[in-house]
């Protein structure tokens, strides 16, 4: 968690490249994935331009940790202080096949038990190469008695959104946060965006499309049961301070996460779940 009394910059990261030229920059602040390249060198995932890089706040773009409470659906700050903690670094390296591979971890201490009285240990494992990028995030209990737990990968995905489809949620019950959280299904095979959008579909098991005239991203998830559709639209930008007016038109947010039913985690057990994204150039 931050301390608010001595803000620092969160700006350093860690870069970490595969063997074909594919990168990551990951910041400790959050555990935060900040820039993913693919080995052509462009940039895959989205990074506000006003963020503040302050270790007081959280970073808006990039592939943020949430733990252990998804937006405000609980007592604590929206989404949890694991985006907001300064994580250790566990291994940087390259495997025998060439990708590359950063660990990060982050345990309780007094200030998490102050809001979360439960002794746990995280890590976020990335690994990466040529058009693939997977996260996992693994939980594990360390105290002696259950907690429960929600969670994400709040992944932004650069695309053109004028141009922009999503595929694969239809058949999938959703919430419709923009509509008094009602549940509603899914009947488009194919969704445009046009209007703000925040959506939890529920039980997701197969991937996720999202697809403009230059390429696609599949976004693939395991251990994760839900996963979030989000893109403010110039309405939500207004709202968020360190979005610009027409940043909306630039990602959108897929997220694998597990939100409609809780993680019962008991004690000494772990729980993992893993997001993968295949970036695929189209023409």
């Amino acid at each position: 968690m931050p301390n608010s009394e001595n803000p620092q910059s969160t700006n350093d990261f860690l870069i970490a490249s595969s063997a074909d030229g594919a990168q990551v920059k990951v910041s400790l602040h959050g555990a935060h994935i900040c820039s993913w390249c693919t080995p052509d060198g462009v940039e895959r995932l989205f990074m506000s331009p006003l963020n503040s890089w302050r270790n007081d706040s959280a970073i808006r773009g990039g592939i943020p940790v949430v733990f252990p409470q998804f937006s405000n659906e609980g007592p604590l700050p929206k989404h949890g202080f694991a985006r907001v903690s300064l994580w250790t670094l566990l291994e940087t390296s390259r495997q025998i096949d060439g990708s590359g591979l950063i660990r990060l971890g982050l345990s309780d201490s007094e200030e998490t038990r102050s809001v979360f009285p439960h002794a746990f240990s995280l890590e976020l494992r990335v690994e990466f190469s040529g058009q693939e990028l997977n996260t996992e995030l693994l939980v594990t209990n360390t105290g002696d008695q259950p907690f429960e737990f929600t969670c994400a990968l709040h992944t932004y995905l650069s695309t053109q959104l004028a141009a922009a489809a999503v595929y694969g949620l239809a058949g999938h019950q959703y919430r419709d946060s923009m509509d008094e959280r009602r549940i509603k299904q899914e009947d488009a095979e194919v969704l445009h965006i046009r209007e703000e959008v925040d959506r939890v579909y529920f039980a997701v098991d197969k991937p996720v499309t999202l697809s403009d005239h230059q390429h696609s991203v599949i976004a693939s998830q395991a251990g994760f049961a839900d996963a979030v559709l989000w893109n403010p639209w110039e309405t939500g930008c207004a709202r968020i301070a360190d979005l610009k007016l027409d940043s909306y038109q630039h990602f959108v947010c897929i997220e694998a996460a597990t939100i409609q039913h809780p993680i019962t985690l008991a004690a000494q057990a772990s729980w993992s779940g893993s997001q993968n994204l295949e970036c695929l150039l189209l023409g």
